[in-house]
């Protein structure tokens, strides 16, 4: 599996595209609904989802619009979802943060901090137990790498040798609370990993070619039961949530530095010095743009779901 610039450039900039015009969508229509965005971690995705195969499992978190979209998902669906209409992921009934779409292998969302984690062991587990092929792949962040359920995952998954893969995508903060007003100076994830015999590898997560190639060469021991945790440093270039930027408490992620590093600006440069000319990547640019905004109006234009559904499709335990 070689790297193919120009299929992850198309990924990456349809998240970043989705993601700026939903978010003004949300703005310009007052929706108040909580709502996490992805922007600047395309690379984090794109380069994880390039690495697997098919029947390989997806979970995400809060903020996985991303993820979704990575794995092959359907715009459409998910932006309806996102307003709450009928043809949506989840009917309308889950929302941002609540997204499921199984024909992809992308088999849930859950906002809950850390609770991802002891999922994707189950699904491990299970897909280990009845000796099917693929592994599954959760990506959360790195506040969530602070409850303890993680480590309790991390500890039965090298127990029980499943094909896990964890994605820790280091945005340096917690809403807006600094690593360092978190965690003690001695706190080093790759020890703590390490400690439970779990594989770790720290990729550069505004660098999809790095994300890719790490993730490429760790997932062919996780297929053997090794369980690996992958942590990418990312810059989040929107608030934690809610439609807008924010600045402010940043001190390393500042403006500068995260259009610096943008990782989509990376790709198009890569595919610029291969010989593709700036005007095939505008047009493309301009087509996703149109995808994107179509995607927006279906969704518009779609049912809410009927009074009659209200208690259908619901669980509780």
């Amino acid at each position: 599996m070689e790297i193919n610039f120009l299929q992850a450039y198309k990924k990456m900039i349809l998240i970043r595209i989705a993601e700026q015009e939903i978010a003004d969508h949300y703005l310009q229509n007052k929706i108040m609904s909580f709502v996490h965005f992805y922007v600047g971690q395309e690379a984090v995705a794109v380069g994880v989802c390039d690495a697997l195969g098919k029947e390989d499992k997806v979970m995400g978190n809060h903020r996985s619009h991303g993820h979704y979209l990575a794995k092959g998902g359907d715009l459409n669906k998910m932006v309806s979802e996102l307003l709450g209409k009928e043809n949506g992921l989840a009917r309308g009934k889950g929302g941002s943060m609540h997204m499921i779409d199984k024909s992809v292998n992308f088999i849930g969302t859950t906002p809950i901090l850390g609770s991802v984690v002891p999922l994707s062991c189950g699904s491990a587990f299970e897909q280990k137990y009845n000796k099917k092929d693929g592994i599954t792949v959760a990506f959360f962040g790195d506040g969530a790498f602070e409850e303890g359920i993680v480590y309790e995952t991390l500890n039965l998954a090298n127990l029980f040798k499943l094909p896990l893969m964890l994605v820790v995508e280091n945005n340096l903060f917690a809403v807006n609370s600094k690593l360092s007003d978190r965690r003690s100076p001695e706190y080093d994830i790759e020890k703590i990993v390490s400690g439970f015999g779990v594989s770790y590898v720290k990729a550069d997560g505004n660098d999809y070619e790095d994300v890719f190639n790490k993730t490429k060469k760790i997932i062919e021991t996780v297929r053997t039961g090794k369980p690996a945790v992958l942590e990418c440093i990312a810059y989040r270039h929107m608030a934690h949530s809610a439609p807008i930027f924010d600045e402010g408490y940043r001190e390393e992620d500042i403006l500068e530095k995260r259009q610096e590093k943008d990782p989509i600006k990376k790709v198009k440069q890569s595919l610029l010095d291969s010989g593709i000319k700036e005007e095939e990547l505008v047009i493309i640019e301009e087509d996703t743009k149109k995808i994107v905004l179509d995607s927006i109006k279906f969704a518009v234009d779609s049912n809410y779901p009927p009074k009659e559904s209200l208690y259908t499709d619901l669980y509780a335990s």
